[in-house]
C-alpha cells in the first residue's frame, strides 16, 4: 500500500515530553499473535499515537511483530509491560473500554465518533493520563476487566459479524481520535456529560487503594458470603460484587477531594466512638 496523502500533518495525539497535552495510552490486553502486536504499532503510529501498554499478553515482540509494524517498530520498542489492568492504569484519570458485544455491567456506551471527540476535548483541555483499553482476540474483554472502566466504546459493524480483528479495531479508533483533533469538534449536545474537570478526579490507583481497604473491611462481616459455604464460592462473590461496586464508583466519577472524604468515613467508622460523639434521635433536622 502506498503512503496516504489525504489527510494533512498534524502534531501527533501523543504528548512529548514538556508538551501542553497529556498523553492518550492504547493497553492491550492478552494479545496471543505477534502479528497483532505490529498492526496495532503501525495503525497507531499512522495516526500519531506512541504510547503502548501490553497487559500480560502471551505474544512477544519477535521478528513477525516487528516485520508487520514496518517503519513503526520504534512503538513496539517504547512498548510498556504489565502484569495487570489495574497496574496498567493506576495513573490513568479517564479509562475507556472497547467492546463489540453487549454486557451485564451498566456502563454508558459511546460510539466510535462521538467517544473520539470527548476524548481529544479532554485531552486538549490538559487534564491528565487517558487510557483506551482493547481485549484478547479471541475473547475481548472480560467483565471483570471492563469493570475498571467508566465508559464503553462501541464501533458499529454488521451485526451478524461484528467482530473486528484488533489491529483494524486500533485502526478505527486511531482513525477517529486524528479527525477529532484535527477538526476540534464540539461534542453534540445528546453526547455531552455534565463533569468536573478530568485533572480534578480520583486516579484509578487511588480508587483502588479506597476499594481495597474497603473490601478487607467487609471481609470482616458477611457481606460477601450470601448464602455460600465454600470458601471458593465467597471469593466469586467478592469478585463480582466488588466489580459491581467498581462501575457505581467509575460511572459517579467523583472528584480526589470526594474519595478523600469517602476514605475518610471509612477511618470514622472504623474508630472508636469519640466521647464527645452523641447519637442522633430521630430524623435529622
Amino acid at each position: 500500500m502506498t503512503r496516504s496523502t489525504a489527510l494533512p500533518a498534524l502534531d501527533p495525539l501523543n504528548a512529548s515530553a514538556g508538551a501542553p497535552t497529556p498523553p492518550i495510552q492504547i493497553v492491550l490486553c492478552g494479545t496471543s499473535h505477534p502479528g497483532n502486536l505490529g498492526a496495532v504499532a503501525r495503525a497507531m503510529k499512522n495516526m500519531g499515537l506512541t504510547q503502548l501498554v501490553l497487559v500480560a499478553p502471551t505474544a512477544g515482540i519477535d521478528a513477525v511483530a516487528l516485520a508487520t509494524a514496518k517503519h513503526a517498530a520504534d512503538v513496539l520498542h517504547h512498548a510498556r509491560f504489565m502484569p495487570d489492568l489495574p497496574t496498567a492504569l493506576a495513573d490513568s484519570v479517564a479509562v475507556w473500554a472497547t467492546t463489540a458485544r453487549p454486557r451485564e455491567l451498566p456502563l454508558p456506551v459511546w460510539t466510535v465518533r462521538a467517544a473520539a471527540e470527548r476524548i481529544v476535548a479532554d485531552q486538549q483541555a490538559r487534564e491528565g493520563l487517558i487510557s483506551i483499553v482493547f481485549g484478547a482476540e479471541r475473547t475481548g474483554l472480560s467483565n471483570h476487566e471492563l469493570s475498571w472502566a467508566q465508559r464503553v466504546i462501541e464501533i458499529p459493524a454488521n451485526p451478524e459479524y461484528p467482530v473486528l480483528n484488533l489491529g483494524q479495531a486500533v485502526q478505527i479508533l486511531a482513525y477517529e481520535l486524528y479527525i477529532a483533533r484535527q477538526s476540534r469538534s464540539v461534542l453534540p449536545a445528546h453526547e455531552t456529560e455534565t463533569n468536573a474537570p478530568l485533572a480534578a478526579q480520583a486516579t484509578l490507583a487511588q480508587w483502588q487503594a479506597f476499594e481495597d481497604r474497603l473490601a478487607h473491611l467487609l471481609d470482616q462481616t458477611p457481606f460477601f458470603v450470601r448464602g455460600a459455604t465454600l470458601e471458593s464460592d465467597i471469593a466469586e462473590n467478592r469478585m463480582r460484587l466488588m466489580g459491581k461496586l467498581r462501575v457505581v464508583c467509575r460511572r459517579a466519577q467523583p472528584l480526589s477531594s470526594e474519595l478523600a472524604l469517602m476514605q475518610g468515613m471509612l477511618t470514622a467508622l472504623t474508630s472508636e466512638p469519640h466521647p464527645e460523639a452523641t447519637p442522633t434521635q430521630g430524623n435529622p433536622t
